[in-house]
């Protein structure tokens, strides 16, 4: 008997604790946040100065702290990379065999397989 009592209070808390996860702050500062304000005590701040106000523009761009990396239009799929590298190997190929053709006036003497 005590053990079913247990299985539902830890079921019931699975279920809750699913429940309040979803609409939990996804940051602790958030939630501090809310503490705050629940409390009372977080206040709005006051109003700007006249020349704040006046200085500033209406519409006002921040950057995000943890900014959302953007698609780059230069990126290579991974089918171009590979046929980059194909383009790659066959000029290597082909420097080599030009390199075969030539003969360095300064280089050493092979010494002969005895």
């Amino acid at each position: 008997m005590i053990l079913a009592r247990i299985a539902l209070v830890l079921i019931s808390a699975l279920v809750a604790g699913a429940a309040l996860a979803q609409e939990a702050p996804s940051s602790g500062g958030e939630f501090i946040g809310r503490i705050f304000d629940a409390t009372g005590l977080r206040t709005t701040p006051p109003q700007a100065a006249d020349f704040v106000r006046e200085s500033r523009p209406e519409h006002m761009d921040y950057r995000p702290f943890d900014p959302k990396p953007k698609k780059d239009p230069k990126r290579k799929t991974a089918a171009d990379l590979r046929a980059m590298g194909a383009d790659l190997e066959a000029a290597a190929a082909e420097n080599r065999r030009k390199a075969a053709r030539v003969a360095a006036p300064d280089a050493p003497v092979k010494p002969a397989a005895r």
